[in-house]
């Protein structure tokens, strides 16, 4: 009787396990791990969100070269030569705006040098040309950076010899009709004074060698500048104070055109 028990007893425990084994069957498979190497924990490569590498610092000059008129030695340019300073990428140490010809070439700037420029912002470089001899005249403009390097604007412009200021007189001479002893004429005579050449006139004096019969009034800011092209006037009266023919020079100095005369007669009755 006990043998009959286990044997029925090792019969029910075989019929559990294949049970138990047949439900495992229905379980889904593990899940196979990915082939390949996980990147290691140093690199950013792979992963979404990495930073992009940061922008290099640049800038730009424009124009890269600029041509001056001619401009008579001595002087200065009426044209401005301007430039754009412009930074890209990160912001640009300045330190240093140098004109390789500073005497002939002069600079103003709206950049701070030394200091910093910040991405996309720009400032000026103004140029002015003042030659002090004749021929082609040239600079180098460079703008200097810790961060950037250097970036040079190519200036030039030739230097031509002035034309020398000069008086212009008209008329050269002027004939009084007949006046009285002791009286005054009624013709007064003009003469217009013209500043010829490129600089103004620097009149000094005006004056007459015979100023009590020949007596004289003036338009002219003296002793002062006449532009150049610009005129201005001088009357003479006549006052004869005696009797025959009478008679003067009148000279206009300049102390940067040296004299201009003319001359004024009359007869006295």
């Amino acid at each position: 009787m006990l043998h009959c028990r286990s044997h029925w007893l090792s019969i029910a425990v075989m019929l559990a396990w294949i049970g138990l084994t047949a439900g495992c069957s229905n379980l889904p498979p593990p899940p196979v791990a990915p082939s390949g190497t996980a990147p290691s924990s140093g690199s950013s490569s792979g992963f979404l969100g990495a930073a992009p590498p940061l922008a290099s610092s640049q800038f730009t000059v424009d124009p890269a070269a600029f041509s001056f008129p001619s401009t008579a030695i001595g002087s200065t340019s009426s044209t401005h030569a301007v430039a754009t300073l412009t930074s890209t990428g990160n912001a640009i140490q300045l330190t240093a705006i140098t004109s390789s010809n500073p005497s002939e070439f002069p600079l103003t700037t709206t950049c701070s040098a030394p200091g910093a420029l910040a991405p996309g912002t720009a400032c000026l470089v103004s140029i002015q040309f003042k030659p002090s001899s004749a021929g082609i005249r040239s600079a180098q403009i460079t703008m200097s950076t810790t961060n950037a390097g250097r970036v040079s604007l190519a200036v030039s412009g030739a230097g031509v010899p002035a034309t020398l200021s000069q008086i212009a007189i008209s008329p050269e001479s002027f004939s009084f009709p007949n006046t009285a002893v002791g009286s005054t004429s009624f013709t007064v005579a003009v003469i217009t004074l013209t500043s010829t050449g490129t600089a103004a006139i620097e009149l000094t004096a005006i004056t007459s060698s015979n100023p009590s019969e020949f007596p004289t009034t003036t338009t002219c800011n003296v002793p002062g500048s006449l532009a150049p092209d610009a005129s201005c006037t001088v009357s003479i009266q006549f006052r004869p104070s005696a009797g025959g023919n009478r008679s003067a020079k009148m000279v206009i100095a300049a102390s940067n055109a040296g004299t201009g005369t003319f001359s004024v007669s009359g007869a006295g009755i």
